[in-house]
């Protein structure tokens, strides 16, 4: 089971965010029909097309027709240059009724003393457990207007199964999205475009009278 003495023993940098980070969505999971007792599955991680980091996990438990538990199996090393060790984590599941009929998964986090109900748990220690136990900050807190424009901008991009690289085209439509949607996606990348390239020659135009 995930975690060592108290919650205090899993504080993190307080600088990092929840986007520097491995996570681990219980949605996705759901969304991808991995949630079912008895099933295993998985996952992979990677940035700029290298891969980063992968786990797998084992769906158990069955109370009706909903599994209880994960268990998540993956490799973890002590920064780099000490020995891989692999870690065992289970990861109880609940289940809340939706408003308009189904039930919604969510992680318990297993970090000892918390069980907060989350949808998200975080990966940059030994064990993945939620934000709060790590004290990571979501990441648009800690990005002014401009840089929240642009990640926004990039993540239409690679919705749309294109790059994030905002000097290349913007990607064509993908084969069964409609129109409406692709247009709609076109409208937002381009407004947020706009506003980090307004926040850019802002910052340029300051940094200019400063240097002088």
């Amino acid at each position: 089971m995930g975690g060592l003495g108290s919650g205090n023993w899993y504080r993190f940098d307080k600088k990092a965010t929840t986007g520097e980070t491995q996570s681990l969505d219980v949605r996705y999971l759901r969304r991808e029909g991995l949630l079912k007792a008895g099933h295993s599955f998985s996952l992979r991680w990677s940035r700029a097309g290298r891969e980063t980091g992968s786990i797998g996990g084992m769906v158990e438990g069955n109370f009706g027709d909903l599994p209880e538990w994960v268990v998540l199996s993956y490799r973890h090393r002590r920064g780099i240059g000490n020995e891989w060790e692999d870690v065992r984590e289970v990861v109880p599941l609940e289940w809340t009724p939706c408003n308009f009929g189904g039930e919604r998964p969510w992680f318990l986090c297993p970090g000892v003393g918390c069980a907060r109900r989350v949808a998200v748990l975080y990966g940059p220690g030994r064990y993945f457990l939620c934000r709060h136990c790590y004290d990571l900050s979501y990441e648009s807190r800690r990005e002014n207007g401009t840089h929240r424009a642009l990640r926004r901008a990039q993540k239409i991009r690679e919705r749309l199964g294109g790059s994030a690289n905002m000097t290349e085209p913007f990607p064509e439509r993908p084969k069964g999205m409609h129109w409406r949607t692709y247009e709609r996606l076109w409208r937002e990348h381009h407004e947020a475009e706009m506003k980090q390239l307004a926040g850019m020659t802002a910052w340029l135009e300051k940094l200019k009278r400063k240097t002088g």
